[in-house]
């Protein structure tokens, strides 16, 4: 009896560690099976070799490589063997996720999900440490990860993914200093990390002699594996769509960068489109330059009906302005409450190949940072861009349809909405305070009170 109610205390203390909401690697997808099987190898053997004098392996390369492919390709390994500590997918497209705020709560939750031998540590360290969350970065990961895992004999390895879209150079400096910190003081402890490459991480870890380092090893067409492995995706993607020799002039085009192969199969494949394959094909072998992505999304969002590209702008706008993803029904709400007309659900389906929506959350998410990076870049010149993409008023439209939901009568905000005994209770004294919000404040409210 004591037993459980020790566990039951340890699971709420544990739950109580706020967390990213926004999983970045549910966007991504594992590598096709039979392609990257040299870095693969090169991960396998720094993640097995506990001689290893080399804790941290960075796998460093430019944008729309496959780093996060081969992330997600080893977090999953790693996970049915049981070494898998915790991850975390860095993305520009989330507020909490491009900041450090959340990273070692978040990781410490997945520490207790992955490994539950060591929750009983993680809490014992949060009841010590109440206000651990005052402390430096470095003091946190000491107290929520490198403590309790120091009572583990076998390895724990911590994913962490796409460290150059954390916005501040200063916390990416102020993270890699730590982790280099914990993996010396806990020998059990390996970091598995990708990145860009980023003057803030080079200056960081450039100099020490922790690290593996696999730079320019994914895209780099002097490599004849990475030619292989896109030519492999390409043809068994398209095996019905295109001829042999129209799928290897495709692997010519996009010169060695996934993200190109990935984006025009997708466009090839897309059922939601009512051009031909073949047209879309002239298409993309007829842009200027051969791996160049803005180049590809330019004729994504040209192909939209006429009719739809005002909608499309809008939408788009919306996503790009918001803290945090949103969900299809959100999006519609603000475009109904703005006077706009269109269906997201369909304009989100013809942009298929460059938008994901999670089947859980119905929350629409960037396929790639690339996409963000143009679409930012569309909005800062719109003089000179072929799309209108009006940041400002999107900002505009997601604040006054926030207000209006939270000022509405039948689903806003009101007085003691958790019906709380009294207002002098601190809410650590309030029992089930995370129940009474989910059974009392909407969704929808709970996160307009955020935005």
């Amino acid at each position: 009896m004591e037993e459980q109610s020790k566990a039951n205390a340890d699971s709420t203390a544990i739950l109580q560690l706020p967390t990213v909401d926004f999983a970045a690697s549910t966007v991504h997808r594992t590598c096709l099976e039979g392609t990257r099987k040299a870095v693969l190898q090169m991960i396998w053997d720094w993640a097995n070799d506990d001689a290893s004098d080399k804790p941290i392996f960075w796998l460093c390369d430019i944008a729309g490589s496959g780093k996060s492919t081969v992330a997600t390709s080893a977090l999953e390994t790693w996970q049915r063997e049981g070494a898998l500590g915790g991850r975390f997918f860095f993305s520009i497209a989330s507020n909490e996720a491009s900041t450090t705020g959340k990273f070692c709560s978040t990781i410490a939750r997945d520490l207790a999900h992955y490994i539950p031998q060591l929750m009983p540590g993680i809490a014992d360290a949060i009841k010590r440490n109440p206000s651990f969350l005052r402390s430096s970065l470095e003091e946190q990961l000491r107290v929520l990860v490198t403590g309790p895992v120091l009572r583990r004999q076998q390895r724990v390895i911590l994913v962490i993914d796409a460290v150059d879209e954390c916005k501040s150079g200063t916390q990416r400096k102020q993270l890699l200093d730590a982790l280099c910190v914990a993996v010396q003081e806990c020998k059990k402890l390996k970091i598995f990390m990708t990145s860009r490459p980023d003057p803030v991480i080079q200056s960081t870890l450039g100099a020490i002699s922790i690290k593996a380092k696999v730079e320019n090893r994914l895209h780099d067409v002097n490599h004849i594996d990475n030619v292989d492995d896109i030519a492999a995706y390409i043809h068994r993607s398209l095996d019905e769509i295109l001829s042999p020799d129209k799928r290897q002039r495709l692997v010519e085009k996009a010169q060695g960068l996934f993200i190109w192969a990935s984006t025009a199969c997708r466009m090839l494949n897309s059922e939601a489109t009512w051009d031909t394959p073949e047209n879309i094909y002239d298409r993309l072998i007829s842009v200027d330059k051969a791996g160049d992505i803005d180049d590809v999304y330019g004729l994504i969002f040209e192909r939209i009906d006429p009719k739809a590209q005002e909608s499309m702008c809008k939408m788009l706008a919306l996503l790009l302005a918001a803290f945090e993803p949103l969900t299809v029904d959100e999006v519609q709400d603000i475009l109904t409450h703005v006077k706009v007309r269109g269906s997201v659900k369909v304009l989100v389906q013809n942009l298929g190949s460059v938008l994901s929506v999670d089947e859980r959350t119905q929350l629409i998410q960037f396929r790639h940072p690339t996409l963000v990076e143009y679409l930012r870049r569309c909005s800062m010149t719109p003089a000179t861009s072929k799309f209108s993409i009006k940041l400002a008023e999107a900002h505009g439209q997601a604040a006054s349809w926030c207000l209006n939901r939270l000022t509405s009568r039948t689903d806003g905000l009101k007085f003691n909405i958790c019906q709380i005994e009294s207002s002098f209770f601190l809410n650590k004294q309030i029992p089930n305070l995370a129940d009474r919000i989910s059974k009392f404040i909407p969704r929808q409210l709970q996160k307009n009170s955020n935005k």
